[in-house]
């Protein structure tokens, strides 16, 4: 389970490090555009299972269901760490995810998330921060 909030930047090669305790879950990994504008990091072994739901899917909007997997997969880049644990963003991920120089890498679960720095701020303030609040009040957690 991946969990918790790293600060990183981004080097001129657009490559970013990846805290040590996530790369030891994996060798290769998934990295495909997020909803509200992140970009999804995914191990070998929780990509498989987006691929398996993705296979199982079947939607009574076909045209629905055809856009999601062609934004989902054609954004999709396998990505290995370097030696010093850094994976390349491909340009246009950078783009979609209006990623500036400081990154926010939070943990989601199965999942990290790559957000840039003051996007995750606003968001955290604006919408996350409200329904954690109220998840956690109906939860008693």
């Amino acid at each position: 389970m991946y969990i918790g909030q790293y600060t990183h930047s981004f080097d001129s090669k657009n490559r970013l490090f990846l805290p040590s305790r996530f790369r030891t879950r994996s060798a290769l990994f998934v990295l495909t555009r997020g909803l509200e504008e992140c970009l999804y990091l995914y191990d070998t072994a929780a990509w498989q299972k987006v691929i398996i739901k993705l296979e199982e899917l079947s939607l009574p909007d076909k045209i629905e269901e055809r856009a999601f997997k062609r934004a989902l997969l054609s954004g999709a880049n396998e990505v290995v760490p370097d030696n010093q644990g850094r994976i390349l963003l491909p340009q246009n991920l950078i783009e979609y995810a209006a990623i500036g120089k400081e990154v926010m890498i939070i943990g989601v679960g199965n999942r990290l998330e790559i957000w840039d720095s003051k996007r995750w701020e606003k968001y955290f303030r604006e919408k996350a921060d409200t329904s954690f609040r109220n998840m956690a009040a109906k939860l008693e957690i």
